[in-house]
C-alpha cells in the first residue's frame, strides 16, 4: 500500500520515492531542516485542532485498511462531529485528513500547513497557493471520495502572518482559510494516473534522475548525498559557479552557446553588472590560485577602533508565544560579539536566553551594555540585511530603546560585499558565504568540527529543544547551551579572521581569545 506521502515524494522526484521503499545506508543529509519542519508542523497542527472544537480522533493500530474502516464507522455513527487525523484508504492508497468538518452538503476537507497565507504585494489580496499544497489536498480529496464521503469544500488552513498575538493564550485569528475546491477538483482526475506511475516506480529499478531543483524544492531531499555520488562526472569548473540570480541567468545563456565549463568562454563574454566578479572567478579557476584584488586593505584600514564583530541568531516561531509577534517573525535569542579595543586586543561578549520567555528586552539591554552607543566604533557583520532587520524590529517593539538601537544600526559595516568585491578562492566554489570563506583563510577553523549546531537551522532546532521540550534533562540542556555558544562565537571570530585577511595583517596573534563562560 502506498501513502499520500509516497505520492508527494514521487511528485517531487521519482528516485526519492524509490529510495523510501528501497532504503540505502542510513542517511543524515538534510536531517536538520527536516527536524525543524517536523517541529513546526506538529506545533501548528496542535493549534489548528483547537479551532475545530469537539472532535473525533480515531485510534490507529498500524493496519491502514482496518483503521480506515473502523474510523469510517465511527464517523458515520457521529455524523455531526468533526474528525481529525482521519485515516482513509482507496485502491491501495492511504491518506489521513487533518480535519473533516460536517456541512449540509457533505464534509469540508481542511488541510493545515505550517505555511503563511499567500498574499499579493498589497498584503491584503489573496494570491495563489503553492502547487504542491494543491496536489496534497487533491490526493486526500480523491481518497475521501472513494470512501463515500461527499466533498462539500476543500480548503487550506494557513497561518495569517498579518495577525499579531494579543497575549493571554488568545489565538483566534492565527489561521486563515483559503478555498481551493475548484483547483483540487481539477487535480483529482489525475490522481489515479499518479498512483499507477508511482507503483511502477516502486516496483522497478532505481530511476535514473539527474540532480536539480527538485533536490531542494519543495522540501530538502534526505538522499541528496547519495544522489551526489551517483551523478555522472561533470566539468571540474561548471558554469553554475557564477553566483547570484544574474550569474545563473548568464550561465544559462553560455550553456545555450554550447559551453559546459566556466573556463571556456572568453572573458569578454562574461558580461553584466558583476562582470569583474565573474572574470575574477574564471581567472582563479583557470590558475588554481586565489585572487585578492587591491583595495580591500584600504577599506579595512579606514575603520576605527574599537571594532565590534557582531552576529545574531534568531528564532521565527510559526505560532507566536510572545505578545505583539506575527507568525514567523524573527526574534533574536542569541548574539556574539568580539570587541577589538585596539589592534590585536580582544575581548568576547555573548548573550543567550534559553528561558523560553521573550528574549527581546534582555537581548537589547545586554547588547547596549556590550556596545558603547557613544564611541562610534564600526559594528562589523556578515550580510548586514539580517542584523539591521533585527535591530529595526527590536526598536519598533521596544520604543524606549529606539533611538539607541537606530544609532547602532547606522554603524553596521557589512564584510560580505567587501569579500565579494575583492577576494575569491577556487575552493569557495562560487559561494561567498562565511562558511565557504573561512576554511580557505583559516583552515584550522572548521564548522564541521563543531558539535550538532553547525548552521543557523541547527541553532534554531537547539533553541526549540532547549526551551520547549518538556522531557529535556538539565544535562542535555547544558550541552545544547555550550553548542549554541560555541557556534555563535565561531561566527564572530570568523569575521575577525576575514577582517585581518582583507587588511593584509595575516592571522590574529591571539588565535582563540578567552572564550565565554558557560
Amino acid at each position: 500500500m502506498l501513502t499520500k506521502s509516497d505520492l508527494m515524494a514521487w511528485r517531487q522526484c521519482p528516485r526519492m520515492l524509490w529510495l523510501h521503499h528501497h532504503p540505502p545506508e542510513p542517511q543524515t543529509s538534510a536531517s536538520v531542516p527536516v527536524d525543524r519542519r517536523t517541529l513546526d508542523g506538529r506545533l501548528v497542527g496542535e493549534y489548528a485542532r483547537r479551532d475545530v472544537g469537539e472532535y473525533l480522533w480515531p485510534n490507529t493500530s498500524g493496519d491502514p485498511a482496518s483503521d480506515a474502516a473502523t474510523a469510517l464507522a465511527e464517523l458515520t455513527a457521529a455524523a455531526m462531529l468533526p474528525a481529525v487525523e482521519m485515516p482513509m484508504v482507496r485502491d491501495g492508497l492511504y491518506a489521513r485528513a487533518d480535519a473533516l468538518l460536517p456541512e449540509a452538503a457533505g464534509y469540508v476537507l481542511r488541510e493545515t500547513k505550517a505555511s503563511t497565507f499567500p498574499l499579493k504585494p498589497d498584503k491584503a489580496t489573496p494570491s495563489s497557493p503553492d502547487e504542491h499544497h494543491l496536489d496534497d489536498v487533491a490526493v486526500q480529496a480523491w481518497v475521501l471520495e472513494g470512501a463515500g464521503l461527499p466533498l462539500a469544500r476543500a480548503e487550506l488552513n494557513l497561518l495569517d502572518n498579518q495577525w499579531r498575538y494579543p497575549g493571554a493564550g488568545d489565538y483566534r485569528g492565527l489561521f486563515r482559510q483559503l478555498d481551493v475546491t475548484d483547483a483540487v477538483q481539477q487535480r483529482m482526475r489525475a490522481v489515479p494516473q499518479w498512483l499507477r506511475q508511482a507503483r511502477d516506480v516502486v516496483d522497478g529499478d532505481m530511476p535514473d534522475v539527474r540532480m536539480g531543483n527538485q533536490c531542494t524544492h519543495p522540501h530538502p531531499c534526505p538522499y541528496a548525498a547519495l544522489c551526489q555520488r551517483l551523478e555522472p562526472p561533470g566539468p571540474e569548473h561548471p558554469l553554475s559557479l557564477l553566483p547570484d540570480t544574474a550569474g545563473k541567468a548568464l550561465a544559462r545563456k553560455l550553456a545555450a552557446k554550447g559551453y559546459t565549463s566556466l573556463l571556456e568562454p572568453r572573458p569578454g563574454e562574461l558580461v553584466g553588472a558583476q562582470a569583474a566578479l565573474y572574470r575574477r572567478i574564471q581567472q582563479a579557476h583557470r590558475t588554481g590560485r586565489p585572487i585578492l584584488a587591491p583595495g580591500a586593505n584600504t577599506f579595512m584600514q579606514r575603520l576605527t577602533y574599537p571594532r565590534y564583530y557582531f552576529d545574531f541568531e534568531g528564532i521565527d516561531l510559526p505560532v507566536p508565544r510572545w505578545v505583539g509577534l506575527r507568525p514567523y517573525e524573527q526574534v533574536p535569542f542569541q548574539w556574539s560579539c568580539h570587541i577589538e579595543r585596539a589592534p590585536g586586543v580582544f575581548e568576547h561578549r555573548a548573550f543567550l536566553d534559553l528561558s523560553g520567555h521573550d528574549p527581546s528586552e534582555p537581548c537589547i539591554e545586554e547588547m547596549l551594555h556590550a556596545i558603547d552607543v557613544e564611541d562610534g566604533g564600526p559594528i562589523l557583520v556578515y550580510y548586514a540585511t539580517y542584523e539591521r532587520g533585527r535591530i529595526v524590529e527590536l526598536a519598533k517593539r521596544h520604543p524606549a530603546f529606539e533611538d539607541r538601537l537606530k544609532r547602532l544600526a547606522a554603524r553596521l559595516v557589512d564584510l560580505h560585499p567587501v569579500v565579494k568585491e575583492h577576494f575569491y578562492h577556487p575552493a569557495m566554489k562560487g559561494s561567498f558565504s562565511i562558511k565557504k570563506v573561512l576554511p580557505v583563510i583559516a583552515p584550522d577553523l572548521n564548522y564541521g568540527e563543531l558539535d550538532e549546531v553547525q548552521d543557523g537551522t541547527g541553532a534554531q532546532v537547539a533553541y526549540l529543544q532547549s526551551c520547549f521540550d518538556a522531557e529535556l534533562t538539565p544535562r542535555r540542556k547544558a550541552e545544547l547551551r555550550r553548542n549554541l555558544l560555541a557556534y555563535c562565537e565561531q561566527d564572530t571570530w570568523a569575521m575577525v579572521e576575514i577582517g585581518y585577511f582583507l587588511e593584509g595583517k595575516g592571522r590574529p596573534t591571539e588565535l582563540r581569545p578567552p572564550s565565554f563562560q558557560v
